[in-house]
């Protein structure tokens, strides 16, 4: 009996020592709340601390003005941020994603971190240049593709773009980004994006125009490319071309060949 009372006992000072260790952590504990605003106007807020961190808001197309792009969110006066700045990217945090500690630590006025709305005029943004982007679903279950798959694909394209004497600068031009979530998501990212000219692994143009968020006159050409076998079905993925410019068709009809269909199977 006196060994399990003094097992009981150092049971319950080890409960009451972590206990109040929690308490003394807590208590030290720093606390920021962030603020996010579009000129002005209170949208959300939240707390961060050394171990909780919140994510950013995406914005209504309401907020947004005809012709520009929300890129994400920004701790400095968005007057002052240039979209020809090579250092832009570190100077705001795009919708969705995590704010940390670590990023708004300094930047608090009486512990309030104000996160503003960065826009721009299309125009104004510089847009890097690509032979081609083609975009592929990183969903391997819905899209089969993977990848390994992916790299095997731009090799071969690679090759049969020299054989068709397409510049080798242009060739490393080219970019190849898989878009995960679901078909809505997904989707929504490419549109943000604005530069996609081909989209691989995705359904059909109903099913990424009611489902997900392109408009119709968006996919300029659309085809079902490859099978595959989704929940013990056969099931059409195709390809949609979204841009009308000259490589974009060049790529668009390797992808429709027999040559092309086999690298998916």
């Amino acid at each position: 009996m006196k060994v399990f009372r003094r097992l009981f006992m150092l049971l319950a000072t080890l409960s009451i020592s972590f206990s109040f260790l929690g308490c003394v952590a807590k208590s030290f504990e720093k606390e920021i709340n962030v603020v996010f605003e579009v000129d002005g106007e209170f949208i959300q807020n939240g707390k961060i601390t050394q171990f909780d961190g919140i994510f950013t808001p995406d914005l209504a197309e309401s907020y947004i003005p005809l012709g520009y792009k929300f890129l994400g969110w920004t701790y400095l006066d968005p007057n002052t941020v240039s979209p020809t700045d090579p250092a832009l990217k570190e100077k705001y945090i795009p919708a969705g994603k995590m704010v940390h500690y670590a990023d708004v630590i300094g930047k608090e006025v009486n512990s309030t971190v104000t996160l503003s709305a960065l826009m721009f005029d299309k125009e104004d943004i510089p847009v890097e240049y690509h032979y081609v982007v083609l975009a592929w679903y990183d969903k391997e279950a819905t899209s089969g593709l993977t990848s390994d798959k992916m790299n095997i694909l731009l090799s071969s394209l690679k090759a049969y773009l020299k054989s068709q004497n397409v510049s080798d600068e242009d060739i490393a031009s080219i970019a190849v980004r898989g878009y995960d979530g679901n078909v809505g998501a997904s989707t929504g990212k490419i549109v943000d994006d604005d530069d996609v000219d081909i989209m691989v692994g995705w359904c059909s143009a109903d099913n990424v125009t009611t489902t997900g968020v392109l408009k119709p006159e968006m996919i300029k050409e659309t085809e079902a490319n490859y099978t595959i076998m989704y929940n013990d079905t056969p099931k059409s993925r195709t390809i949609h071309r979204l841009s009308d410019k000259e490589t974009a068709l060049v790529v668009f009809e390797w992808l429709k060949s027999e040559e092309c269909r086999n690298l998916f199977s």
